[in-house]
């Protein structure tokens, strides 16, 4: 025959006399009259463990626990000594690089000015060439004008077409000396700006340069300290 059993039966082991004469236990109450909680019989507390016996320290393990917070504190001190070494390293680095940077733009900027300056002087002493040629188309004009009134009519009506000619080609090679000169005022101002640019990337170089070589020396110091 099969029956129902429940966590009570299991507690009391199937006891029926343990299970009533838990049950049978009178009912406490309060001085209000009110019912007071008791435990039921398989909710009694277990019985208290004994608490372990507190160890004691020793001299000697107090001393090694000194040492070792000695140690810690020794090696967290070096620890920040070689973070603040390899910072300054690292800020002089970035120093290095820029002024690396800089200094190649330099070098950029000075060789367009050294282009700009050969233009200006190639274009000046063409400018000076076409001057020349101008100078004596016009004195080539001039003697011409002076034998002209030795000339007979037609020998001196071609000598004043030439004469004519002649001041046309001066006025001609006058005005590319002109142009020439303009195009060598042009490149000279742009040689001029260049070289402006040019000693300005230098001088951030050479401190940009100035500063990683003092961060440097900081992080040798600290760490030869």
């Amino acid at each position: 025959m099969n029956s129902e059993i429940d966590d009570e039966d299991v507690f009391y082991g199937n006891k029926k006399k343990a299970r009533k004469e838990a049950e049978a236990q009178p009912e406490k109450k309060t001085a209000y009259g009110e019912p007071v909680y008791q435990p039921r019989y398989n909710e009694q507390a277990a019985p208290a463990r004994a608490e372990p016996e507190p160890v004691g320290v020793t001299p000697e393990q107090e001393s090694n626990i000194d040492e070792e917070i000695t140690q810690a504190r020794h090696e967290k001190h070096q620890a920040a000594e070689l973070h603040d070494i390899t910072k300054l390293r690292q800020q002089a680095a970035k120093h290095s690089a820029d002024a690396a940077k800089f200094y190649k733009k330099y070098r950029a900027e000075e060789a367009a000015m050294v282009k700009y300056t050969e233009n200006s002087n190639k274009a000046r002493r063409t400018a000076e060439k076409y001057l020349q040629k101008s100078k004596e188309a016009t004195a080539k004009a001039n003697d011409k004008q002076t034998d002209l009134e030795y000339l007979q009519d037609r020998k001196a009506e071609r000598a004043r077409i030439k004469i004519a000619k002649l001041h046309a080609k001066s006025a001609k090679m006058k005005s590319k000396s002109s142009s020439y000169l303009a195009k060598a005022a042009k490149l000279s101002q742009k040689a001029a700006a260049k070289r402006e640019k040019a000693k300005t990337l230098l001088e951030k170089s050479k401190m940009h340069e100035a500063e990683s070589i003092s961060l440097t020396k900081r992080a040798d110091r600290l760490s030869k300290a």
